[in-house]
């Protein structure tokens, strides 16, 4: 567990990831729950329902943003290491 901690303090973009993805879906999940029983309280409920849902648009897209910057930051890292020729070829 020390090692695990450790190294997640050594890595923080990798870990800053980790939990923003944890933080995102816990919204999704706390939304999702807050708003099953929601379509039984009518007319009345519909603002909270659209604002709800338009928040759980932009959590989605903000979700998918990340994974494409994390996408293009390993990416942009490997091909820069690859440049270097700092990787491990395999001996024959």
């Amino acid at each position: 567990m020390r090692r695990a901690l450790i190294y997640l303090w050594r890595h923080p973009r990798r870990t800053g990831f980790i939990v923003f993805n944890l933080v995102a879906v816990l919204v999704l999940l706390g939304w999702a729950q807050f708003t099953s029983n929601m379509s039984r309280e009518g007319i009345a409920a519909l603002p909270n329902v659209m604002l709800g849902y338009t928040g759980m648009a932009l959590m989605v897209a903000a979700l998918i943003v990340g994974w494409i910057a994390w996408a293009v930051m390993v990416t942009s890292r490997h091909a820069r290491h690859d440049a270097r020729g700092t990787t491990q070829t395999p001996a024959r």
